[in-house]
């Protein structure tokens, strides 16, 4: 779990690989296919943090959902948990498309997350859409169910590859159709160096 990992504000989460905040933050989880997967997301603190170090809140934004949160533990835990489950949803809508109920779940976040945003004034009459602390705990969640949208509207989802690298199942963007592993340094190495063993293995008993 922590053989690809970066800290952000000292805490743990998966390095930015994948080419897409949506991607990356579906990568919080490590061993998709494991009967007890990793999850980086042990704290909304963690899940808050993701948010700002993606750049998908403002880092004060965060720490004041941080401090909220440590006063709030109930309606942090159950943010935290809408956040893995957005997660499930949108990890299958990637690597298996299609309609039911995953889908209606990102749909139905994605809608909530725009209701929540509110459009603000930049400067020099530049504009954007922003999720400011007042909207709540959920924030983080709103914010990366923004990013997921961009994501699935902008054509970039055919291009979703799945690291096959046993204990991983991580996601990642690849337009070439040309990249297997999320990383060569983790995955691709450890699938070659057992490769090699296997093939010492064959020699031996022969």
């Amino acid at each position: 779990m922590n053989a690809f990992a970066v800290r952000v504000d000292g805490l743990p989460l998966p390095a930015p690989i994948a080419g897409h905040p949506a991607l990356d933050f579906c990568n919080t989880l490590a061993g998709w296919d494991d009967d007890i997967p990793g999850d980086y997301f042990r704290t909304y603190d963690h899940l808050a943090a993701f948010a700002a170090g993606w750049e998908l809140v403002d880092d004060e934004v965060a720490a004041a959902l941080r401090e909220r949160a440590a006063s709030q533990r109930g309606a942090a835990t159950a943010a935290l948990q809408a956040a893995r489950e957005f997660r499930t949803s949108l990890y299958r809508v990637l690597t298996e498309p299609g309609p039911g109920p995953d889908l209606e779940l990102v749909a139905q976040t994605i809608r909530r997350a725009a209701a929540a945003s509110e459009l603000e004034l930049v400067g020099d009459g530049r504009y954007r859409w922003a999720l400011p602390a007042s909207a709540g705990l959920r924030v983080p969640l709103h914010a990366v169910a923004g990013s997921a949208s961009e994501f699935l509207l902008s054509g970039d989802a055919p291009s979703v590859g799945k690291c096959p690298g046993d204990g991983c199942g991580w996601l990642f963007l690849d337009r070439s159709g040309r990249r297997r592993w999320c990383t060569m340094s983790t995955c691709g190495n450890r699938a070659k160096a057992r490769r090699f063993s296997e093939r010492r293995r064959t020699r031996v008993t022969r």
